[in-house]
């Protein structure tokens, strides 16, 4: 599975007939020969120095490949048959009609989509608790996983051994929405979807881009904080993250917005808290529901006077919230729901998608 709260968060020239990268995003890029394609991906977690690379087999490829590409893990194309560990990937696949394809998940409690909770899956865990006997009985064509460089979460470093067709993804390693979106490039050249997913990522782009551009017109622009406590701390995305990207294109002003942390930041709790009492709005506080909640898990946030909204608006039976797992693929709906909590008369007649304010 992709992480339920967000991990706050190549190129090898190989012969001279290749095509120029298709992607602009920062961690993936895709490169075209006559019957194959070779997939590259950057920094797949923090501290990461390997370049992962896999050769993408056409239908019809029936000649050599480069010497320097034959040891190099295989996959044919298009997919028929996946194994999905990650959440943000059924997202993916989901914008692309895609769901039929899976044959196994990790588990499904762990999953928003009532499309994915309809479907005759295997369950296969993850990490050191993969099912990998399950794995090589289903014959995917690919499993679709993740890393974070742990070697108890990790089940990447095992699928190779098995000599089991995987593939990472690392889409929440990057810090502008639409650099992650452009993940769904990815899946469009994996599963023969290739022009569908273009014409998504364009759409979904220019759809972005305007919104951002309507945000930037608003005459003030509201103070945000985002985070929550832990103890002594208060953990919360630092200024380049990916959050904080889509408070700016939003038209706020994050409070930590100098930091240079692309992932999360460690703050004492009582400097949180006197920023925080300037703020307009508290966005994210943990998983709390609820104001009573929130003061009864920790008195000391009544410090913070702002309006709290929480992106708690669609929450599945099992718990599991689709803001961790489908709005990767909607950047446009995450920014339109934050553009109407901070200058509602922007988009009057918006309903919220992913967020509501804490009563």
């Amino acid at each position: 599975m992709a992480p339920l709260l967000p991990l706050l968060y190549m190129s090898i020239l190989l012969a001279s007939c290749a095509k120029e990268p298709t992607s602009d995003a920062a961690r993936f890029s895709i490169e075209a020969f006559d019957g194959y394609r070779v997939l590259n991906i950057q920094e797949a977690w923090n501290g990461d120095g390997e370049k992962h690379r896999w050769v993408l087999l056409d239908s019809t490829f029936n000649s050599e490949l480069p010497d320097s590409l034959k040891n190099l893990p295989k996959i044919k194309t298009p997919v028929k048959k996946a194994v999905v560990l990650s959440t943000t990937s059924i997202a993916f696949m989901e914008r692309l009609d895609l769901l039929e394809q899976i044959v196994a998940v990790e588990n499904k409690n762990l999953i928003y989509s009532e499309n994915v909770q309809n479907l005759p899956v295997k369950e296969v865990g993850s990490g050191n608790s993969l099912d990998l006997e399950t794995i090589m009985i289903l014959k995917p064509d690919i499993v679709l996983t993740f890393g974070t460089g742990s070697s108890i979460y990790d089940d990447y470093p095992r699928l190779k051994t098995a000599n089991i067709p995987a593939v990472l993804t690392a889409e929440w390693m990057e810090s502008h929405p639409i650099t992650r979106f452009e993940w769904i490039k990815v899946f469009g050249v994996l599963f023969g979807k290739e022009k569908e997913a273009d014409s998504i990522f364009v759409e979904t782009e220019k759809k972005y881009n305007a919104l951002a551009e309507l945000a930037q017109s608003a005459t003030k622009k509201p103070i945000v904080l985002t985070g929550y406590p832990q103890g002594s701390e208060w953990l919360a995305g630092g200024g380049k993250s990916y959050f904080a990207r889509f408070l700016q294109d939003a038209g706020a002003k994050y409070i930590w917005e100098s930091t240079d942390n692309t992932g999360t930041l460690t703050l004492n709790i009582e400097t949180a808290l006197q920023s925080g009492a300037k703020a307009d709005f508290w966005l994210h506080p943990s998983l709390w529901t609820s104001k009573a909640e929130i003061l009864q898990n920790d008195p000391r946030m009544t410090m913070i006077n702002g309006k709290i909204y929480q992106s708690s608006k669609r929450i599945g039976k099992n718990g599991s919230r689709d803001f961790y797992e489908g709005a990767v693929a909607h950047p446009d709906l995450v920014l339109a729901d934050l553009i109407f909590i901070f200058h509602t008369y922007i988009l009057p007649q918006h309903k919220f998608v992913y967020y509501e304010p804490l009563k």
